[in-house]
């Protein structure tokens, strides 16, 4: 397999993009890609249904999902030297992880390994605890990193030399908690760096758990459906709460309703901005009034906004972000932030009991995004400028295309706008409801088609099969999607910073076509 040394072209533009890309190619190429090319909708359900067929030519996946190749030569490293079957180890970033890991699943302690400088848990025979450990690690995104994983098979004389990229060697956690601290309006003391985007959201939520609980309170309100890791912490009990899920989040009298009925009991409000799928805004500030009167925290997930475009921090308790994505523009490493707004209440609780939750990314990835997010600012600029002329593009083609949605979408744009630093700032994410069906655009796209978002380079991706392939193969679950607004032949599409006249050009000729 050939590998380029980076995310990042020759020339400064990006390396990805305007072009149709083989399938199962590494995105962006880097060997800590994470993602990978699915350039036609045949290939994405046999991705997500694991046809042994399409297996074979896709062997990659975003790392929360699916072991790296890496990680999983390290796990068979550790077999080697009688830690216990390759098959039957999931490694993880820290003993804690490991730990929480194994008691998640109902395992003794014993579960828990060490070897190599690494932790994490032997699976048992039992299917259905083996299923929740990797749950867990998926969740909570607590997966060793790829690069930890290259440093071990390096000393062990397995692989010959890392992956050739730019880094920032010199304090580079400082370096990306400054740059994050002022894009927030936060101080420096104030921003915490996790495993991954998913890591920093269940610390975010242990962590007010934690708070809260010594009065008594527990439950959690889920505002609408979100991106369904999140939604998972809560469901599926990953951290050990109750929870309440608003059906919709717009609807603020029932979510005050709810605040009240649960008074004395509310631990936390959970929102994004805007949602993952949906991409719809709630009332922030409207939120914060409701949190107030409960007496609970607000949480909130400003990935796909970024702070570059929303000022959300002086209206919650912790801000939490994805840094693979935006941030970074590369699609090469998973790291995640938290920011406490100092002006909480919560805050000198928050300072103490963030640091217990969560793990610390490794030293090589914080090093890699230090390189990548001194651009993270003018990159926002490309992505929102070339975003607004992409959507005029779409709305073009109303045979095609029946609706956009987007941070400035007829249902939520007023709320966005509430937190909006300024106009015309909207971020790159789009989510694109076809009147055909998907494989008449989305094959015929001659741009980068996977998982993932948030690149410097313009990606596309069937959102609806990624993330809830499982609803789409019975009636029910398609049902389920329907009546929150989704459905198979819908495409999200993550905006570049290339040439505006290049993007443009390249959807209208497939929509053209179709």
């Amino acid at each position: 397999m050939t590998l380029a040394a980076s995310g990042e072209s020759g020339d400064g533009r990006p390396a990805c993009g305007l072009r149709h890309t083989a399938v199962g190619r590494l995105v962006p190429g880097s060997i800590h890609s994470v993602s990978v090319s699915l350039p036609d909708v045949a290939t994405v359900i046999g991705y997500e249904s694991d046809d042994p067929a399409t297996r074979r030519l896709v062997s990659w996946g975003y790392p929360r999902f699916r072991p790296h190749p890496y990680v999983t030569r390290v796990a068979e490293l550790l077999a080697r030297d009688g830690t216990g079957p390759g098959e039957g180890l999931v490694p993880t970033r820290s003993a804690r992880a490991a730990r929480a890991a194994a008691a998640y699943a109902g395992l003794p302690p014993e579960a828990v390994f060490a070897g190599h400088g690494l932790h994490g848990v032997r699976l048992p025979p039992d299917a259905s605890a083996a299923a929740r450990v990797r749950a867990y690690v998926q969740h909570t995104g607590s997966h060793l990193s790829s690069r930890q994983a290259e440093d071990v098979l390096l000393d062990a004389g397995l692989i010959e030399s890392r992956q050739a990229e730019d880094t920032v060697e010199d304090a580079p956690s400082q370096a990306v908690r400054t740059v994050l601290a002022q894009a927030y309006g936060a101080r420096t003391e104030d921003v915490s760096l996790y495993n991954s985007g998913m890591n920093a959201v269940a610390a975010a939520v242990s962590a007010v758990t934690g708070i809260q609980r010594e009065n008594g309170r527990r439950v959690w309100l889920q505002l609408g459906w979100i991106f369904f890791d999140t939604m998972s912490l809560l469901e599926k009990r990953v951290i050990d709460v109750e929870h309440v899920t608003i059906g919709d989040p717009f609807d603020l009298a029932e979510v005050a309703r709810v605040a009240e009925a649960h008074a004395g009991q509310l631990a936390g409000i959970i929102a994004e901005v805007p949602s993952n799928p949906s991409l719809r805004t709630p009332d922030i500030p409207a939120l914060r009034e409701i949190a107030d009167r409960a007496g609970c925290a607000l949480v909130v997930d400003a990935t796909i906004a970024t702070p570059y475009n929303v000022d959300v921090l002086p209206h919650a308790d912790v801000v939490c972000e994805s840094l693979t994505k935006y941030a970074t523009g590369s699609a090469d490493v998973l790291l995640g932030a938290a920011v406490v707004n100092p002006d909480s209440p919560l805050a000198p609780d928050l300072r103490g009991e963030l640091p217990r939750h969560g793990d610390e990314p490794y030293h090589r990835d914080t090093a890699r995004v230090a390189a990548r997010i001194r651009g993270y600012a003018d990159r926002m600029d490309r992505v929102n400028a070339n975003a607004l002329a992409l959507v005029a593009c779409l709305e073009r083609h109303d045979k095609v295309v029946r609706s956009v949605d987007w941070a400035y979408g007829a249902g939520s744009e007023g709320n966005y706008r509430k937190v909006a630093r300024r106009p015309d700032a909207p971020g790159g994410l789009l989510m694109v409801d076809l009147r055909v069906p998907l494989e008449q655009v989305y094959d015929r796209l001659a741009v980068t088609k996977g998982p993932s978002f948030g690149a410097e380079f313009t990606m596309v991706s069937p959102q609806v099969f990624i993330a809830h392939h499982d609803l789409l193969t019975t009636p029910e679950g398609r049902a389920t999607l329907r009546a929150r607004g989704l459905h198979r032949d819908m495409m999200r599409i993550s905006v570049g910073a290339e040439e505006p006249e290049l993007i443009v050009e390249t959807f209208e000729e497939a929509l053209r076509q179709a």
